[in-house]
C-alpha cells in the first residue's frame, strides 16, 4: 500500500498498547461451561509493553513493542516480511539490486513509501509475497520510524531460511544475516539494534496479542491519499483463529447465547477486535470502553469465546490496564 510519506499520527481516540522479550506470566483455568473469567493486563501508562493473552492459560508472555523492526513469515511454500507499524516503519521499494549503489533519501517519492494492510492476511503486506512481487535481490530502503534509514536486500528466501544483506543507508557493504525459519513461531523477528530476536510465543500458546500497530484509513485524506495512525488495540492470532462481532449492536454479556455467536461470521483479518472498543475523552484524557460490544472468537482447537471489555485503568484509575470478561461455549 501506498500514502503520502506518513507523519505517523498517535489517535488520541485510540487505545495504546504494547510489545517485549518474552516473560513467563500466571496461568489461568480453563473456565467451566456457565463461567465467566475476568482478567487484566498491564502494557503500562506509557503503553510500552505488549502482551500476548491465552483465553485458556491467561497471560504467556511480555516485550516492548519497539523490540523488533522487521518479522519474516516462517511458513515453507511463502515469504513474507512485516513492518513494525506501531514504530512507524515503512519500506521503499528501490528497484535496484546493487548493494553499493547510492540511494539519495531526498529523490524518494512521498508517495512511494509502503506499509502493510492490518488484516495480517496472507500478502497483504506492503511488499506482498516477496517470491511472487519480484523483490528477492532488490535494495529496499526501509525507515524505522524513529529517524533512521536502513538498506535491506533479501539475497534467497527458502523453505527453511532468509538470507539478508543490512546496513545503513548510506553504506557501500553491509552485514550478512541469516534468519532460519522455525514453523512453531509465526514469525522470526529482526531488529537493527539486536539482530534476529525472538519477539513472540509458540504459535500455539497464545490466542491475542494486546499491542501498539498500524491502522490504516484508506483514501481519508482531501486528495485521496491513505491516512495512517499508531493506534493500541488487539490483534488476535494469525495461526488458527477467526474472530467477529456486530458493531450495529449492543450486547447484553451475560445474556449473550452460543446462537448469538453462532450469528457472527468469524474472519481470519487479525485487526477484528482492533482498538474502537474504547474512547478518550478530548478534554479530561480519561478513557472509557464500551462494554456492550462483544467479540466472538473462535481459537485454534475451534473453542467458540465471548470476549467484552469492562475498564481500561486499573482500580487506582491508572490507563493502559486493559480489564475484560471472557467464557466459553462449550
Amino acid at each position: 500500500m501506498k500514502a503520502i510519506l506518513p507523519r505517523l499520527l498517535t489517535v488520541l481516540a485510540a487505545a495504546l498498547l504494547f510489545s517485549s522479550c518474552q516473560k513467563e506470566e500466571k496461568a489461568y483455568p480453563v473456565p467451566p461451561k456457565g463461567n465467566a473469567l475476568n482478567a487484566q493486563v498491564s502494557i503500562g501508562e506509557d503503553y510500552e509493553t505488549q502482551v500476548y493473552f491465552s483465553l485458556t492459560s491467561g497471560q504467556v508472555a511480555s516485550n516492548k513493542y519497539r523490540d523488533w523492526d522487521l518479522a519474516f513469515t516462517t511458513g515453507a511454500e511463502n515469504s513474507e516480511l512485516w513492518m513494525n507499524g506501531g514504530k512507524g516503519t515503512l519500506i521503499y521499494a528501490s528497484g535496484k539490486t546493487d548493494f553499493a549503489a547510492a540511494i539519495d533519501k531526498n529523490t524518494i517519492p512521498g508517495n512511494a513509501w509502503l506499509y502493510d494492510n492490518p488484516s495480517g492476511l496472507s500478502g497483504a503486506s506492503g511488499l506482498g509475497l516477496l517470491q511472487d512481487k519480484g523483490h528477492i535481490g532488490e535494495v529496499l530502503v526501509v525507515n524505522d520510524g524513529e529517524g533512521n534509514l536502513y538498506k535491506v536486500q533479501v539475497t534467497s528466501a527458502s523453505a527453511t531460511e532468509y538470507k539478508l544483506q543490512v546496513a545503513p543507508l548510506a553504506a557501500t557493504t553491509g552485514t550478512a544475516v541469516t534468519l532460519t525459519k522455525d514453523d512453531k513461531y509465526n514469525h522470526v523477528y529482526y531488529s537493527f539494534a539486536k539482530g534476529a530476536i525472538q519477539v513472540e510465543p509458540l504459535k500455539t500458546d497464545w490466542d491475542f496479542l494486546f499491542t501498539r500497530y498500524r491502522h490504516v484509513y484508506y483514501k481519508y485524506n482531501p486528495d485521496g491519499s491513505d491516512m495512517l495512525y499508531a493506534v493500541n488495540g488487539v490483534l488476535t492470532n494469525p495461526y488458527k483463529t477467526v474472530a467477529g462481532d456486530d458493531s450495529t449492536k449492543s450486547y447484553d454479556f451475560n445474556a449473550f447465547s452460543k446462537a448469538d455467536a453462532e450469528s457472527f461470521t468469524l474472519y481470519p483479518n487479525v485487526d477484528v477486535i482492533g482498538f474502537d472498543w474504547k474512547q478518550v475523552n478530548i478534554n479530561t484524557s480519561q478513557y472509557t470502553v464500551n462494554p456492550k460490544a462483544v467479540f466472538v472468537v473462535k481459537d485454534q482447537k475451534d473453542v467458540l469465546w465471548k470476549i467484552h471489555f469492562v475498564s481500561f485503568n486499573d482500580a487506582q484509575g491508572k490507563k493502559g490496564n486493559p480489564q475484560f470478561e471472557y467464557q466459553n461455549f462449550n
